[in-house]
């Protein structure tokens, strides 16, 4: 009975296993790997927690020092005698404002490295987006080129058949033939991209390179109202929220607060001091003490902290002209990005709708014709050709639109996972 029992088990776990391994591989699943396992975006989020360590320490105060010292007369010979017995203790009063600006400063610094983190972030998912888009339409292309393949051979051995009773030309045997090896070099490239595009997802995906990929679930489509209404709203989104904006703008915040920091190292902080003394000879244990406040003068080293200030403006300067640069560098990017999406969109449209279906109709009416013997096998190849280049085609913009659709999320920070494209595979 246990025996019966165990097999059973076994039986459901690897009929599991089995589903489990066979199931494909979505978008999602491919991004969420991306966020949760990929080294640079570990790296990342390490560092910001290393400096936010960094805001405790920069706002603590300095430590305290506290001295011992033992006093001798001339003729006093023993090592650990002594005639006077000095306790010091001095400590440094945060009232100048340094402290909390450093505190400031290391606050910023802590945000640029979690600026950083989404910047990684969403440059790895884009990555991503973009091999697992390119892996899937290299893939309906090679599925279409192979099936194109098929008809093919197909129609050549019908038309072989004929050549037995003197009912064919040897002619359109031959253009078929060399059409055939046409779309078999097709297929060899096709398969060479299929593999540099699975290398590439595998290395976003933190895998080896030659790791096999299964099969890819096309995400849904959805709507096909774009994301933006218009250019200048897909802009002003950029300018808010690109990932690299919010950074540089982060960097320029730290720069400001190292920047008052440099300002305000002027205003040393006191340190106060006392100091008691017990003598060997008296009979009490302390025989008097003195008290004192000392500070810094940095007036005396004037070239210093003026160039530590010229320095901290310079870099913060520095810093914003980059933020400027990318500012200009995005609003070209995103108007570029948008008119070829929208080209690749209305090259999807021309070819789904109009010039895919009239090809289709094309070859399967010659494609009976040559059945009946009614159309010649050098008709059906070149309207063969001319549907696979309409496929092909339709393929390519699709993928460019999903290419560009994710280029533009990266873009403007929005994020978004799904573009309004489906599959090629509904209009094979």
């Amino acid at each position: 009975m246990r025996t019966l029992l165990g097999l059973t088990l076994a039986v459901v776990f690897l009929g599991a296993s089995a589903l489990t391994a066979a199931a494909p591989l979505t978008l999602d699943h491919v991004l969420a790997e991306v966020r949760a396992r990929h080294p640079e975006i570990k790296s990342a989020t390490a560092t910001a927690a290393a400096d936010r360590e960094r805001i405790v320490q920069a706002g603590a105060w300095e430590d305290p020092v506290a001295g011992f010292e033992l006093q001798r007369t001339n003729n006093h010979a023993r090592v650990f005698g002594y005639d006077t017995a000095e306790f010091s203790f001095s400590q440094k009063i945060p009232l100048s404002g340094n402290r909390e600006r450093r505190r400031a400063a290391a606050t910023a610094v802590a945000g640029v490295s979690a600026a950083a983190i989404h910047s990684r972030s969403f440059m790895l998912v884009a990555a991503a987006r973009d091999a697992f888009f390119a892996l899937l339409r290299t893939r309906e292309q090679l599925a279409l080129v192979t099936a194109s393949e098929h008809l093919l051979v197909q129609a050549a051995d019908l038309v072989r058949s004929r050549l037995a009773t003197g009912g064919a030309d040897t002619t359109a045997l031959l253009l078929a033939e060399r059409e055939r090896a046409e779309l078999q070099e097709r297929v060899f490239l096709l398969e060479r991209e299929a593999a540099d595009a699975t290398a590439i997802l595998n290395t976003v995906r933190d895998l080896p390179p030659q790791s096999p990929i299964g099969e890819l679930a096309a995400p849904p489509a959805t709507a096909s109202t774009p994301t933006f209404a218009s250019l200048e709203e897909a802009q002003a989104h950029a300018l808010a929220h690109r990932p690299e904006l919010r950074e540089a703008a982060a960097r320029i915040t730290a720069a400001a607060r190292h920047e008052d920091v440099a300002a305000r190292a002027w205003h040393p902080d006191p340190e106060f001091m006392i100091k008691a003394r017990h003598v060997q000879a008296g009979g009490r244990v302390l025989n008097d003490y003195d008290t004192g406040v000392a500070v810094s003068l940095p007036w005396a080293n004037n070239d210093k902290y003026r160039s530590a200030q010229r320095e901290a403006a310079r870099r913060r300067e520095a810093l914003e002209l980059d933020a400027a640069t990318l500012r200009t560098k995005t609003a070209g990017e995103i108007r570029e990005v948008w008119t070829r999406r929208d080209t690749a969109l209305r090259s999807v449209a021309l070819y789904r709708d109009r010039l895919l279906p009239l090809a289709r109709q094309s070859a399967d009416s010659l494609r009976i014709g040559l059945v009946t013997n009614k159309n010649s096998l050098t008709a059906l190849v070149a309207a063969q050709r001319a549907l696979i280049d309409a496929q092909t085609t339709l393929a390519a913009n699709v993928a460019d639109f999903q290419r560009y659709h994710a280029l533009l999320a990266t873009l403007t920070g929005s994020g978004a996972d799904v573009s309004p494209v489906g599959s090629v595979g509904a209009e094979k």
